[in-house]
C-alpha cells in the first residue's frame, strides 16, 4: 500500500510560521505513523519541502496544491488544525472529500480536504488560465470559493465519511469540551489554537 502523504501550506510574511508547521506535523506523526509530510513553502521549513512557484498571495497559495508536478493523492490540513487521535480511518478514506462548511449546510470548506490527483488537475488548469481573474471575484470567500464553485457537486464531506471525527472548534469544542469521537479539531478563523485557554490548549495538544 503507498505511504499517505499528508500536506500543508505555508506562504511567508503572515501570522503562520514554521513552527506552526512544526505542530501539524508531530501531531501528524504521532497519530499517523509511516506517512509522509510534505509542506508547500517559500521558507524553509522543519520537514519535506516542496518550493512555491507562484506569487499568489495568502490563502491563494492553496492552490497550489493542485499542481500537476506534485504526484499522487493529498490529505491536506490547514495549519491551524490540531490533531487529537488516530487519522488511521481518515487517511483510508478515498475520493475528492472535503469538510461540509460548519456554518453553510450547502458550503464547503477548505481547511481538510482529500485531494486525489485526477480531481486536482482540472482545478489547476481551470485557475491558471485567469488567476487574476478568479482572485477578483472570490476575493471575499478566497480559495474556499472557488473551491466552491468548482467543486460542490463532486465533492463528499468529512463529516458524512467520519461521523464525530472532525469537528469544530468553535461550534463543537469551546462550550463542551472536545468529543470523544473527535480526531481532528478545525479552528477555523479566530480563535487561534495559541490563543485559547490554557487548559483547553493542554487537552488540545494532549
Amino acid at each position: 500500500m503507498r505511504r499517505k502523504t499528508v500536506a500543508c501550506v505555508l506562504r511567508a510574511g503572515g501570522e503562520y510560521t514554521p513552527e506552526h508547521v512544526a505542530r501539524l506535523k508531530e501531531g501528524v506523526e504521532k497519530h499517523l505513523p509511516g506517512a509522509r509530510f510534505v509542506c508547500l513553502s517559500d521558507t524553509e521549513v522543519p520537514c519535506e519541502r516542496i518550493p512555491l512557484i507562484t506569487d499568489w498571495p495568502g490563502w491563494w497559495a492553496k492552490i497550489e496544491l493542485m499542481r500537476p508536478d506534485i504526484e499522487g493523492d493529498l490529505l491536506y490540513f490547514d495549519l491551524d488544525t490540531i490533531i487529537t487521535g488516530s487519522l488511521q480511518r481518515i487517511a483510508s478514506r478515498r475520493g475528492l472529500i472535503l469538510l461540509q462548511d460548519f456554518y453553510r449546510k450547502d458550503g464547503l470548506g477548505s481547511g481538510m480536504m482529500h485531494l486525489p490527483a485526477c480531481e486536482r488537475a482540472p482545478l489547476w488548469r481551470s485557475f491558471a488560465a485567469d488567476p487574476g481573474g478568479f482572485m477578483a471575484d472570490h476575493a471575499r470567500g478566497g480559495d474556499q470559493s472557488f473551491m466552491e464553485a468548482f467543486w460542490l457537486r463532486r465533492a463528499k464531506r468529512w463529516q458524512s465519511e467520519v461521523p464525530g471525527q472532525v469537528v469544530s472548534y468553535k461550534k463543537d469544542v469551546r462550550r463542551r469540551g472536545i468529543p470523544a469521537t473527535a480526531r481532528v479539531v478545525c479552528f477555523h478563523g479566530q480563535p487561534r489554537p495559541w490563543a485559547v485557554n490554557w487548559l483547553e490548549k493542554r487537552r488540545a495538544f494532549a
